[in-house]
């Protein structure tokens, strides 16, 4: 069951509430609008600001967090900023590259292939934390 937003209409001679069926009041019998009309939309309960409809809050992604968590755990940074398959792709490839750097021929293939990684890790983490707040409307300055 929905309630109406808003106080209900009232009268503009009066002041006692409308029954919004009715285009006459109650109390005084003053006629508050034509018949063929419904009666005036309420205002909403909260402004919407700029004209945008409210879908829900979400807070602003910290580029220079997802930098330092792509560095922590490559893929922590991606996920954070709301790229999730490629955060899990990362981390996916985390764990081969641990058990490949285990060996020294290993650490010498895994070791640059790391680096490579972290780097696009971090510019893609960054540009995604960037692209969340414009596509939800945050200006970060």
């Amino acid at each position: 069951m929905t309630q109406p937003v808003g106080p209900p209409p009232m009268c503009g001679s009066c002041g006692a509430y409308l029954q919004p069926p009715s285009v006459n009041c109650a109390v005084c019998g003053a006629t508050q609008w034509p018949s063929t009309q419904a009666p005036p939309p309420h205002p909403p309960a909260h402004p919407v600001p700029y004209g945008m409809p409210v879908r829900g809050v979400v807070t602003a992604k910290n580029p220079g967090v997802a930098v330092l968590l792509s560095l922590l755990w490559l893929g922590a940074g991606n996920l954070y900023a709301g790229q999730t398959v490629l955060g899990v792709i990362l981390l996916l490839a985390n764990f081969p590259l641990i058990l490949l750097a285990m060996t020294v021929l290993g650490l010498i293939i895994a070791f640059p292939v790391w680096v490579v990684l972290v780097i696009v890790s971090i510019v893609l983490a960054m540009q995604g934390a960037k692209d969340f707040n414009r596509r939800n409307g945050i200006v970060v300055r």
